[in-house]
């Protein structure tokens, strides 16, 4: 198993504490003021720099004097005091790897900010509920609380904000392996940084790590090494690097190492950031350095190393009390055991980690776990073992299978039962018609038994019939005029809306806005290797796949949005308000939507289904502007290239390239296009 230091973890924050300008702000706002009391608030400030500069010398030793003397700067200590004692408590949580006593001291930063009715700080601490949300694996919420803060708060125009956002949208596109887009957010942030050297946060030594973490996990161990050469160079001459910053430089720089497969450059680095973790008690990051050398170890074979670093590891990860630490080094230490033929010793690890594991509710974990066990012990000749694994990892594939099969079952019952209350409202109707009839017959035949009556009354009674007919007919032609038009509108089969619809809905929409804002964005897509579902099991089959893939993206999209199919096994999915963020995002949440559950059909056959997407949003580039048909005909270019590229993917049309063409004529073929690659999550990937 291998860990991720500081995966989609919250950013660390710069050495300089709060700017004296806001202590000063405060003590004019109470004045009068006793001087005692004045006194008092620069004894606190000055405590607070003190215990801020030992924290990047010591942070154990710094948080538990912070901690000893909370009470000093809490309670009735003015704002200003307060503000400075969370911002410190929560960068000391975040720099010893305590996620959650960090998320919690971010409620208490919006709690206090809010009281004071202070937006800047209620935006600064907003972001950890963003970091929070990533590292709970839910990025598209992180995403929308990220955009929705930064449309919120973007124009106080400041720069520790600006800086802290486009960190998060870093780790954000980091963890969705949008590799090229959480550069250049990385990027922007380091910028800020060095143009305002006085920042809270984030520090420039957390910017370049990320940097260094984001060029490892696309591959490019290189550039990461460069990172990290490049910020100590930077530094020589200057204060010496902090010891956490210098342990997590030669971590990041021994991930690269491994990653080059230079093994030896590898133990060098981790022995350094070893050396440096424990000299100042950094456990968390002793704990993850170690469980990091046994993976190096193991991906060695050098089965005793591997052991000695895991039970190294022990420890210190159940000192800081990091799930995920504790179960890698019990499984590393279960798999090093294994490969020194101590079976009976790595199964106990190993059946630990696994029941964690499955108590957490792990599942998909379990079954990779029970992979390496099974055939580790096939390895070693125990083959009833290691057959016992299979069929127990195999049970666990079955029941994670049933589990999607059973979604799909009471989707499936949802629609028959939405069906049947239709039905049950038509009788009902129908009902009430008869007795509707019923009463007019009664009506008429008193009418008829009063013929000896004044005929007069005849006459009103026969008028008041006449007129009850002609309303029954009137709603009757109301219903089949509406029923023709809902026709007229929508595709017979699915449900959806029609092209003729949808050329109408274009020819009342206005002209899009400018280029960089919410635009229009026409997806397009087609269901992967449909024709080969029509000649295997039947062209009714076929139609309840494209009835099926209809209703998903008909419950993935807004209310807004419109659904159509355009022809075929293709649809296309047309939505307003659509910014270059949020684009990859509704791509990526259609294609899961497609791929959430195989299609289960009468006989109970089970389909995995997927399909490949074409993107394109209006208004497009900065040439002439193109037209909804020119866009359309673009999205089908995309498409194929989605196809020709392996199927089950989108891409989104960014830009052409090569010689400007007449967007009257739609001349778009001549030109290349410039794409962005957007994957279903792994989670989603359908069954081949």
């Amino acid at each position: 198993m291998t860990s991720t230091l500081l995966s989609r973890q919250a950013r660390r924050r710069r050495r300089s504490p709060l700017p004296a300008m806001l202590l000063a702000l405060v003590c004019a706002g109470m004045a009068p003021c006793a001087a005692g009391a004045g006194d008092a608030v620069l004894g606190a400030d000055l405590r607070l720099r003190e215990l801020t500069r030992l924290a990047e010398r010591s942070n154990p030793q710094a948080r538990a004097l912070l901690l000893q003397e909370a009470p000093r700067f809490t309670g009735s200590a003015p704002y200003a005091v307060q503000l400075q004692f969370l911002r410190l408590l929560r960068r000391i949580h975040s720099d010893a790897g305590q996620l959650g006593e960090a998320y919690a001291v971010d409620e208490r930063l919006i709690k206090l900010a809010s009281g004071a009715r202070d937006p800047l700080h209620v935006a600064l601490a907003s972001l950890g509920r963003v970091h929070k949300r990533l590292n709970d694996n839910d990025p598209a919420a992180a995403m929308a609380l990220l955009e929705s803060l930064n449309g919120q708060y973007r124009e106080l125009g400041n720069p520790e904000f600006e800086a802290n956002a486009e960190v998060a949208y870093g780790a954000i596109y980091n963890t969705t392996g949008q590799h090229d887009r959480a550069l250049g957010h990385y990027l922007r942030a380091l910028e800020l940084v060095q143009r305002n050297a006085a920042l809270w946060s984030p520090r420039e030594a957390d910017v370049r790590l990320a940097l260094a973490r984001l060029y490892v996990n696309s591959d490019n161990p290189a550039k990461a090494l460069e990172t990290t050469r490049a910020y100590r160079e930077a530094r020589a001459g200057q204060d010496a690097i902090p010891p956490r910053v210098e342990a997590l430089m030669h971590f990041m720089d021994g991930r690269a190492y491994v990653s080059l497969n230079q093994l030896a450059q590898a133990h060098a680095a981790f022995n350094r950031a070893l050396a440096l973790a424990r000299r100042h008690e950094l456990r968390w990051i002793e704990a993850n350095v170690l469980g990091n050398v046994s993976d190096a170890w193991l991906r060695a074979q050098r089965f005793v190393e591997a052991e000695r670093a895991a039970r190294a590891a022990l420890a210190p990860s159940e000192e800081v009390k990091d799930q995920s630490i504790i179960q890698m080094v019990n499984a590393n230490l279960g798999f090093a055991l294994f490969g020194q033929g101590r079976m009976a010793e790595g199964t106990v690890y190993i059946d630990r980690t696994t029941e964690e594991l499955r108590k957490a509710g792990a599942m998909l974990a379990v079954s990779n776990i029970l992979a390496e066990k099974s055939e580790a012990l096939e390895r070693a000749g125990l083959h009833r073992q290691a057959l016992q694994t299979v069929r127990e990892r195999e049970k666990i594939q079955e029941t994670l299978s049933v589990e999607r099969r059973n979604k799909a079952f009471a989707a499936l019952q949802e629609q028959f039962n939405a069906k049947q209350r239709g039905a049950q409202i038509e009788r009902l109707r129908q009902e009430n018609a008869v007795k509707d009839a019923e009463l007019r017959n009664r009506n008429l035949r008193a009418a008829l038994a009063s013929l000896g009556a004044l005929l007069a009354l005849v006459l009103c009674g026969f008028v008041y019939m006449l007129y009850r007919k002609s309303q029954a007919t009137g709603r009757r032609l109301a219903e089949l005029n509406a029923e023709l038009a809902h026709r007229s509108a929508h595709d017979p089969l699915t449900g959806l809306f029609n092209r003729r619809s949808f050329v109408e809905r274009m020819r009342e929409q206005p002209a899009a806005g400018a280029a960089g804002v919410a635009a229009d964005c026409f997806t397009l897509l087609d269901i992967d290797h449909f024709k080969r579902i029509n000649d295997r099991y039947g062209h009714a089959a076929g139609d309840t796949v494209l009835v099926e893939v209809g209703r998903r993206l008909n419950e993935v999209v807004r209310g807004s949005d419109m659904v159509l199919r355009w022809g075929g096994e293709e649809f296309l999915v047309y939505s307003q308000g659509v910014s270059e963020a949020q684009r990859p995002l509704l791509v990526q949440r259609i294609l899961n939507a497609i791929a959430a559950a195989p299609v289960v059909l009468e006989d109970g056959t089970a389909l995995a289904v997927s399909a490949t997407a074409g993107a394109v949003s209006l208004p497009f580039g900065a040439g002439p502007a193109f037209g909804w048909e020119q866009a359309i005909a673009l999205a089908d270019r995309a498409l194929y290239k989605g196809k020709e590229a392996g199927r089950n993917r989108g891409f989104i049309v960014e830009g052409l390239e090569g010689p400007q063409a007449d967007p009257s004529c739609g001349a778009t073929g001549e030109r290349e296009l410039r794409l962005h690659l957007v994957l279903p999550d792994m989670h989603w990937q359908p069954a081949q």
